[in-house]
């Protein structure tokens, strides 16, 4: 231990891969809070996670990407670094009773040691929006098609007290409308770019389709990387 009681730097042993789902009030919790929680349940586990070097020491985790506040993920990933060699599946036994509702494991596996961070290699990812909505399909059909028909669609970032314009249209790779999820709800498919430098968000694209105020569920389903 350090003297500060937080545990030093270790040589890195391995890098385990780990998908996990972000379901139920976890929606509601912002990415920070889901990082402490991860590392809260690791410690309680007493996995040998490894650490940053330094005054205030930090368990070294690499998430790909955060969720938007009020979403949900089916398939998120992130890295663990550890101190030594730890089977999988006993990582994910060990660590699933000190998981709060709403976070799961879906698999382990192990990965490079020496590797680019998940965030560079992340370039798209694929969501699932069901909305409550009145429009027939074939009405909400007419409005994907001209969405994505568009050579530009000029949407605006606010942040804090700043604003900027950007093209959403370019960082929609894909879309369709998949029928309904059920009585009185429409489903929406979307793959959008994923990069750190240019991130479409599924909010902003039901903005543009006369879709922002209403009721939805949005998950993303997904997460695909550079190979």
């Amino acid at each position: 231990m350090s003297v500060n009681n937080m545990p030093e730097a270790a040589v890195q042993a391995q890098r385990l891969r780990v998908t996990y789902s972000h379901q139920g009030p976890l929606r509601y919790v912002g990415h920070l809070d889901v990082v402490r929680t991860w590392e809260r349940a690791l410690r309680r586990a007493e996995v040998p996670l490894a650490y940053s070097e330094g005054f205030n020491p930090q368990a070294k985790l690499q998430f790909a990407s955060g969720l938007p506040l009020g979403t949900t993920g089916r398939a998120e990933i992130m890295d663990v670094l550890l101190t030594e060699v730890t089977d999988p599946a006993e990582f994910a036994a060990q660590v699933t009773p000190h998981l709060p509702a709403g976070l799961a494991i879906v698999a382990v596996a192990e990965a490079p040691i020496k590797t680019k961070a998940l965030q560079g290699l992340l370039r798209s990812s694929d969501w699932q929006a069901d909305v409550q909505t009145d429009l027939s399909a074939d009405a909400l059909e007419a409005k994907v098609r001209t969405f994505m028909d568009s050579a530009s669609i000029e949407a605006t970032r606010r942040r804090k007290s700043r604003s900027n314009t950007y093209d959403l249209r370019i960082l929609v790779l894909n879309m369709r409308c998949a029928g309904q999820a059920e009585p009185g709800w429409q489903r929406l498919l979307m793959t959008l770019r994923s990069e750190p430098s240019a991130t479409g968000r599924v909010d902003a694209v039901l903005e543009k389709l006369d879709l922002g105020e209403v009721v939805s569920r949005i998950e993303r389903q997904r997460l695909i990387f550079a190979d």
